[in-house]
């Protein structure tokens, strides 16, 4: 390992107010030793299979798990319990921190689990020795994440409806720069199956078919192979009791509550739509920690009102909201950019979308420059976002990047013509922390 570079770690942890000094403390702690968090910020349904390519790149896990009185059962995050299982299935090294009172069988691996008290963290000096006994299991596992994009696999039944959608799929995933493999699912040589299956980035595949070997899910499974779970059926609803306890273990099942790992389809433009959203999660950088200081502004930004912020920018100023849009996912905001964070399915009606985007937003922060008015979509996402503040629908914070005359705003707005970025970009964070941190108040 290169001097300078951090161990890609895994970081399971508490999204509650309340644990974010707990967060604080061990991410300082691990940060004196050379680790670097890679965490997963809130940002909708999660994505099963997107967790488990993050665990296959990471080196190690670490798991720092509060206590929750009030849980039923667990006493703690369901959802730490699960990435916990992921971390084993992946056979990674790993340390799990548990506050006193969480169920020791939950993490059974005592030589893996240390206890703490959070109101004595400062009393504790026996942490840093399996830190670095972490650090030397893991610093061989450093470049783990360094891999070019590689192959999908498909292994989906013979069907009307996948004839159907096959096609589309192996469309969308080469848009995607992945090269697509059929899984080739002849047992006579069972050997073979598993060396095939791990060259895979991940797999799409149908948990439910009967015309598939009943053996495939369990061997993708125990290989740690990621899954990009599809279900077809007919009729108005899913089934409710359609899928295997492989792909919706007990801590998922009451993490997630309704929402199941598996993409339930009989739409073909309705399954191409989710896995575009999939795929565009899944090419997004990891969000690592690439200092001291950006862990603890992530971690101080848990417990903040919920809400969505829309950045309007120009592509003329791609390089300032890209940077904008990578400290907004690290510090946990949820916000829609047309470039850094779209959510909208390609092949939707466009403006009816960014409209939609609008409406569901709490806070527009236009990045005001002369391109910005020449450009006509960001005049229109202005005029849409005025109704709006209107309206008391929304608010408009805007940031002035030169001296370009335009429209005039009437609400407050920061002048930035003489800012760095590296300053902008901690300026519209400090602005909008303080925005959300007082609407929760």
């Amino acid at each position: 390992m290169s001097a300078g570079r951090r161990i890609p770690t895994y970081f399971s942890h508490s999204y509650r107010r309340e644990d974010r000094d707990v967060n604080e403390y061990f991410w300082r702690t691990f940060d004196a030793h050379g680790f670097g968090f890679t965490v997963d910020p809130r940002s909708g349904p999660p994505s099963t299979c997107h967790l488990e390519m993050t665990m296959r790149r990471s080196a190690c896990f670490v798991a720092v798990v509060p206590l929750r009185r009030g849980q039923p059962r667990y006493k703690c995050s369901p959802f730490t319990v699960y990435e916990h299982g992921l971390a084993v299935l992946a056979r990674k090294p790993r340390l799990v921190f548990a506050e006193r009172g969480v169920p020791a069988h939950l993490f059974p691996d005592a030589a893996e689990r240390f206890v703490f008290d959070r109101e004595e963290l400062d009393t504790y000096d026996g942490f840093d020795e399996p830190i670095r006994r972490l650090a030397l299991q893991s610093q061989g596992y450093s470049a783990a994440g360094d891999r070019l994009l590689g192959e999908a696999g498909l292994a989906l039944p013979d069907t009307p409806a996948y004839q159907e959608v096959r096609p589309q799929l192996v469309r969308t995933l080469e848009k995607f720069g992945y090269a697509v493999r059929e899984v080739t699912l002849d047992l006579s040589n069972p050997g073979t199956l598993p060396h095939q299956l791990e060259r895979f980035d991940f797999v799409v595949v149908d948990v439910r078919s009967p015309e598939l070997p009943p053996s495939l899910y369990p061997l993708l499974f125990g290989l740690f192979v990621p899954r990009l779970n599809l279900a077809h059926f007919e009729g108005a609803d899913p089934p409710v009791d359609g899928l295997p306890d492989l792909v919706v273990g007990e801590p998922l099942r009451h993490a997630t509550e309704s929402q199941d790992p598996v993409l339930w389809w009989r739409d073909p433009a309705e399954l191409i739509g989710e896995l575009e959203r999939h795929l565009e999660r899944f090419a997004l950088p990891r969000q690592q920690f690439r200092s001291l200081a950006e862990g603890i502004g992530y971690i101080r930004s848990i417990g903040r009102a919920d809400g969505k912020i829309f950045l309007s920018t120009a592509g003329t100023d791609t390089e300032l909201s890209s940077q904008v849009g990578r400290a907004l996912k690290l510090q946990n905001f949820d916000f829609f950019h047309y470039l850094h964070n779209n959510t909208i399915p390609r092949g939707s009606n466009w403006q009816e979308r960014l409209d939609q985007q609008l409406t569901v937003s709490q806070v527009f922060v236009p990045l005001v420059s002369a391109a910005y008015w020449r450009s006509e979509w960001c005049r229109r996402e202005l005029v849409t976002a005025r109704r709006l503040s209107d309206e008391k629908r929304l608010t408009i914070i805007p940031y002035f990047l030169d001296s370009s005359v335009g429209e005039t705003f009437s609400e407050q707005g920061v002048d930035m013509t003489d800012f760095g970025e590296d300053e902008r970009v901690a300026q519209i964070v400090r602005d909008l922390d303080a925005w959300f941190t007082s609407a929760r108040s």
